[in-house]
């Protein structure tokens, strides 16, 4: 599990989960029909909801992460009006409801292109947010002495937080070429709703990437997700 070592926790109560997945429900069938004020009204009541003290367990132990992710992408588009501060720990959140499902989702390989379009949308959305907290995770294993520290190469030391997320980034849409023919017009239709066309095309463009073997990338997407799930567990 590498240096953020996952541990027995508190397990949500179930009517507090039974809240979450009604909440979860109703924000991922009115954003698609663009039903915006009642969704608002519901992205609200559901970051109410979990962030607060104790809440990191209901994320932990929520079942439907991957609903939850886009849940949290819908917060960073659509509650614009938020600290930096929230709209990190929202950023977070997505990034870590994204790779845990991406890690036991049982879909196979166009499974894993469908949580990467979803993953996307939260690059879209919550990129620039997460560099604060994939910083402070590379800082903290730099040291030599640091028995996990390989998990980054010597350039991402160099380069920090932004090369990082280059590599997940590009290395999320080449997984979306599993879709076919098909991958192509749903990539057009989230780039264009979620204001990410111009972060698409960087990104395919990144060629230099290639150099990164997929599972060192991986191993690193797990590393910063075990990170923030000590987090979630201190909450």
């Amino acid at each position: 599990m590498g240096l953020f070592t996952r541990f027995k926790k508190k397990t949500a109560d179930e009517s507090d989960i039974q809240k979450v997945t009604s909440l979860v429900n109703a924000c991922v069938y009115l954003e698609p029909r663009m039903k915006i004020s009642p969704l608002l009204d519901k992205l609200k009541e559901l970051d109410s909801l979990i962030n607060q003290p104790g809440g990191g367990k209901l994320i932990t132990d929520f079942p439907d992460k991957e609903n939850l992710g886009i849940c949290f992408a819908f917060m960073l588009h659509y509650l614009k009006g938020q600290s930096s501060l929230v709209r990190e720990i929202w950023a977070q959140e997505g990034f870590y409801c994204f790779i845990e499902y991406l890690d036991h989702q049982r879909g196979g390989r166009r499974g894993q292109a469908e949580a990467n379009v979803l993953f996307f949308t939260l690059l879209c959305v919550g990129r620039d947010l997460l560099k604060p907290k994939i910083q402070d995770v590379i800082d903290k294993v730099r040291a030599p002495q640091t028995p996990f520290h390989s998990v980054f190469h010597a350039d991402d030391y160099a380069k920090g937080a932004q090369h990082v997320l280059d590599q997940i980034s590009l290395f999320c849409v080449s997984c979306i070429h599993d879709l076919g023919e098909s991958a192509v017009p749903i990539m057009m239709k989230i780039t264009q709703r979620y204001n990410g066309f111009e972060f698409f095309e960087q990104t395919i463009r990144r060629r230099d990437l290639l150099v990164y073997d997929p599972h060192t990338i991986i191993d690193k997407e797990r590393f910063i997700r075990d990170s923030i799930e000590l987090y979630l567990t201190q909450m």
